[in-house]
């Protein structure tokens, strides 16, 4: 099957934390690239020519849905799917699937040719092309972190290359006529060759009726062909990322483009809105042996794919991949297990992370390996890193502050550089007020208790996110407990201490110090925005949030609903913000400065001081 998930909490893995084919290519290009990207977060800007694949991409998929006995050519789109609470289809949903509901056209109409049935396609691409092209724009607009410009991108080179992609399709097809419908054409025809995940063709899960244009006898026609080849896809009406697979142990993942089934092999597809030039060529190949591998696992190890191509819109070409020998796959378990490990389910800092670039491949159009292919120069590949200006080998300073101190609305503010920020506190004292320790559901203890130091106190409670899981059997009314590793905050002028799983409650010893009245809470930075994360929409989000960096490293700011400041409207990449009087957090494992009450946010340069940023 295409789209395997299994129990969260039985494999004990965290969904956002799974390893992709993307992650294991960055970490083999460079260990110090991808701890950027994933451990610091650092987004690089999201440039068009985004908008020319994801549109070319989900309008061949439409076109794909469609079925030319039953839409004619000038059609609306009427198989638009349904979808369940989560975004995905709901086969559960039996009656409101449309092509259940459609007329068969006059069987003169339907395409009997290859021609005919490119003319047919072709004209389901107008009829899919301005949603598909505008959709994408609009979802590339509103990203705060977008470069460039929609100059930089044509309508009309992305129509061509959707045009290759069905070309390529007819191609599979007239190889289904060449095999008369191949082995599963008699039960097709009887309605009984339905996959347990179909393909999207407009019809419900449940469906044993044979298709309008199946045949009682005879060589398969060409409608017959188009439905039989109908490739697995991402149903284009369905929400992103709740089509993905991923192995029975939950920790590695992978949403595949193309999956042919209808000879009885697997035959999985890349599609590429490119002509193949440059060093991601080479990461495609390992992403679709990666894939053939993903395959493997998810299937029990009992099937294996047939078939890897990549099909390079741009040059209207497929590059076959070699297939991986079963002891590769094999390999493969173990070395992305011991990956997962380090990186996922561990916390890596950046020594373990080393600046170490892999060899910079060149390839010609259509992913043909040039002359040289190997670049000469070992550090090639950092020439064009989105993070060269801070990697010690970038030999590029984008000379990043690390100020101590700035005057703002009337008064000096000390300045804590980011990489010094220290979101979690310890604290001791006596335990008053005690509810719990309670062991809930899943596997955390719900716990309740004031910690009383002389004068000072601080409310200790689960944080929001998931509590502790490690309190100590000792705790009791009265007890001096130390609170390690908790998240500090302030609500209504009264200290907090948030308790989650990388907290804990111990017996403090006699020696130990922790007081109360030292805890911070606020803090103050200045740093340059990396990326904006998060805008309010006016409609269902209410978050600012941006990446910042600093020359010490990076931290996340964050602001809700009235606590937005009135200046977010005007921040953008490069520009350099002071941030006074923030909340000091953490989420997802580094730092976070939260805008609350007394919360300022300034501008103090703008990004066009920086122009190499």
């Amino acid at each position: 099957m295409p789209v395997q998930t299994y129990d969260v909490e039985a494999t004990g893995v965290d969904p956002f934390r799974r390893l992709s084919a993307s992650q294991v290519n960055l970490w083999k290009a460079c260990p110090r690239q991808w701890y950027y990207a994933y451990q610091e977060r650092l987004k690089g800007p999201m440039p068009p020519v985004i908008i020319r694949g994801n549109a070319a991409e989900e309008c061949i998929c439409r076109v794909l849905r469609d079925s030319p006995s039953l839409i004619t050519p000038d059609a609306s789109d009427s198989l638009i799917s349904p979808l369940n609470e989560k975004g995905a289809p709901d086969w559960e949903d039996d009656g409101n699937w449309m092509a259940a509901r459609l007329s068969s056209r006059p069987i003169e109409e339907w395409p009997g040719s290859r021609e005919a049935l490119m003319e047919w396609a072709l004209s389901r691409v107008e009829v899919h092309f301005d949603r598909c092209w505008e959709a994408a724009v609009e979802d590339w607009q509103s990203t705060q972190n977008r470069a460039g410009s929609l100059e930089d991108v044509e309508p009309e080179e992305c129509i061509e290359m959707i045009h290759e992609g069905i070309k390529m399709h007819l191609d599979e097809v007239e190889k289904c006529m060449a095999a008369n419908g191949g082995p599963r054409l008699e039960s097709w025809r009887r309605g009984e060759a339905r996959d347990e995940i179909p393909a999207p063709d407009g019809f419900p899960l449940n469906w044993n009726s044979p298709h309008p244009c199946a045949q009682t006898h005879g060589n398969v026609t060409w409608c017959e062909a188009w439905e039989i080849t109908r490739p697995w896809f991402v149903d284009p009406d369905s929400k992103s990322f709740t089509q993905t697979t991923c192995i029975p142990e939950g920790w590695f993942q992978g949403e595949y483009d193309l999956v042919y089934r209808w000879d009885g092999s697997i035959n999985i597809v890349d599609i590429k809105a490119s002509i193949g030039k440059g060093d991601r060529s080479f990461s495609y190949v390992g992403q679709l042996r990666l894939y053939a591998w993903l395959w493997w696992e998810s299937h029990s190890r009992s099937e294996q794919v047939s078939n890897l191509e990549i099909w390079y819109l741009g040059t209207g070409t497929v590059k076959s991949i070699k297939l991986p020998e079963t002891s590769e796959m094999e390999a493969y378990q173990k070395e992305i297990s011991e990956l997962y490990q380090i990186l996922r389910a561990g916390n890596p800092s950046i020594e373990d992370c080393p600046p170490e670039p892999a060899p910079l491949r060149h390839f010609d159009a259509g992913g043909v390996p040039a002359e040289p292919h190997i670049d000469p120069n070992p550090s090639a590949r950092c020439k064009g890193c989105e993070y060269r200006g801070f990697c010690p080998k970038g030999e590029h300073d984008l000379e990043l502050t690390a100020e101590r101190r700035i005057e703002r609305l009337g008064h000096a503010w000390p300045l804590t550089p980011l990489g010094e920020i220290e979101p979690r506190v310890d604290a001791i004292g006596e335990v008053i007020g005690l509810s719990g320790p309670e062991l809930i559901e899943d596997g955390t203890i719900k716990v309740n208790f004031r910690l009383q130091d002389g004068y000072d106190r601080a409310k200790v409670q689960p944080a929001y996110n998931g509590g502790p899981s490690k309190i100590t059997r000792s705790i009791a009314e009265g007890a001096r407990v130390k609170v390690s590793n908790a998240l500090p905050s302030l609500w209504r002028g009264e200290l907090q201490l948030n308790l989650d799983a990388d907290s804990e409650v111990s017996i403090a010893n006699e020696e130990e110090s922790a007081p109360v009245v030292d805890v911070e809470t606020r803090v103050s930075i200045v740093a340059r925005v990396w990326s904006i994360d998060s805008f309010p929409d006016g409609v269902g989000n209410t978050r600012w949030a941006a990446t910042l960096v600093d020359a010490t490293g990076s931290a996340q700011i964050v602001a809700f609903k009235q606590f937005i400041p009135l200046s977010a409207a005007a921040v953008k990449r490069g520009d350099t913000i002071a941030i006074l009087n923030g909340e000091k957090g953490e989420w997802g494992g580094r730092p976070q400065v939260k805008c609350g009450p007394g919360t300022k946010v300034v501008i103090v340069s703008d990004a066009e001081d920086v122009p190499e940023f």
